[in-house]
């Protein structure tokens, strides 16, 4: 048994909430080890900072400024700049007399060495970083950073964030070779494969029919989802061309469930060019959210075309839960690896090149004519999830590649 200390940016607090993190938190400690969480509580939620159990173990969620969905970017940057110091001295002041075997977190933001080192320190223990962004190359090959000075002093941070850890995982092979080809100052052994996970659940059984009922589709509709997050990195309006150009198709619909920071630019844009395929769904509850997904046809993956990093989009483990045939629109960077990955490792969906729409087109209706391909590749995904994305395996990696047990 260890005394694991998770420092998380969420944390749901509904038990039956499952995210990438939530599962990990709670497999630690349906394992035996003595768990705790740090996360961020928002001062729009108007609570003062709190340690209490939840799910069985410790979870500190520390008073912050708010962070997420915020449009006041003043706002923002403030909270960036006074949340490290507000964990670090909570987490002091709330967990200092406890031990610790090892400090887990993840990009981005929360995984800086101005937390990390001297948690290290204090509790003396290593630290691990789940790389789910490799900034600030990312910010830069969409041009969300411009500035070369600015450029150079991510550069530096990024550096002194990577030594702080004992480990860094990587969610695929392409991360793993890029770190270990372009980071020549990392011990190549500290970089290690750990796939995105998900809590093993059973097939749902949903009423088809009556779930697209309640959405305004029609029985026989071919519904192309898109959910999570839409941001920049996922270039949506390359999803909007090709729903443009399925227009003569009149049961093909695009469906995009949640929020982000493009989400009223995109839909702007849909509207804008008369894209009547296209309908917008903001965020729904995880249960009804999966029950919805599993009633479409596709599911969407999309990344913008600029990325020399390669990603791997963590939408796919649902889809692949909900025996869901993924299209992707990818980057070449990511076609070599997502791609390769989804396409032959998997053969649980098709791809294309993100900046070809002919390319995108011809597999998105390669999709569409064949039902048993289609059904072909969501199971192919289903029984990839089930073999190996379970939440147990991600943590016997954690624990065994390492020899911490």
């Amino acid at each position: 048994m260890k005394n694991i200390l998770f420092i998380f940016l969420r944390h749901s607090e509904n038990p039956n909430d499952s995210t990438l993190t939530k599962d990990l938190s709670d497999e630690f400690f349906k394992q035996g080890n003595n768990v705790t969480v740090v996360t961020i509580l928002e001062k729009k939620y108007k609570r003062e900072t709190q340690l209490k159990i939840e799910n069985g173990y410790e979870v500190l969620r520390v008073k912050t400024g708010n962070y997420f969905n915020v449009s006041n970017s003043v706002e923002k940057g403030i909270t960036s700049l006074t949340m490290i110091s507000k964990l670090k001295r909570e987490i002091i002041n709330y967990l200092g007399k406890k031990r610790y075997d090892l400090i887990i977190t993840h990009t981005p933001f929360i995984s800086t060495e101005k937390l990390i080192n001297p948690l290290k320190s204090y509790f003396k223990c290593p630290a691990h970083l789940i790389l789910w962004d490799i900034f600030p190359q990312n910010a830069k090959d969409i041009g969300i950073l411009k500035n070369k000075l600015l450029f150079s002093y991510f550069k530096y941070n990024e550096r002194k964030m990577f030594l702080a850890y004992e480990c860094i995982w990587c969610m695929s092979e392409g991360n793993v070779n890029y770190l270990r080809e372009n980071y020549s100052y990392l011990d190549k052994e500290k970089i290690k494969l750990l796939r995105n996970w998900a809590r093993i659940k059973p097939n749902i059984e949903i009423n088809k029919e009556e779930i697209r009922k309640k959405y305004g589709f029609l029985k026989n509709d071919y519904i192309a989802v898109f959910g999570g997050n839409m941001g920049k990195p996922q270039k949506l309006e390359n999803i909007l061309s090709l729903a443009k150009k399925c227009l003569e198709y009149k049961d093909i619909k695009f469906l995009f469930v949640g929020n982000g920071s493009e989400r009223e630019r995109i839909e702007k844009l849909a509207k804008a060019n008369s894209l009547l395929n296209v309908i917008f769904i903001n965020y729904i509850p995880r249960e009804e959210y999966e029950k919805l997904i599993a009633s479409c046809d596709i599911g969407i993956v999309s990344l913008d075309e600029r990325f020399t990093v390669p990603n791997f989009p963590s939408k796919t483990t649902d889809y692949f839960k909900l025996s869901l045939p993924i299209f992707a629109s990818l980057d070449k960077c990511s076609a070599g690896d997502y791609g390769e990955f989804l396409q032959k490792k998997v053969k649980g969906g098709l791809f294309a090149n993100a900046d070809n729409i002919d390319e995108l087109y011809s597999q998105f209706i390669r999709l569409y004519d064949n039902e048993k391909l289609r059904k072909n590749l969501g199971n192919n995904g289903r029984k990839y999830y089930e073999e190996y994305l379970g939440v147990d395996k991600a943590y016997n990696i954690i624990i065994n590649k390492i020899n911490f047990k």
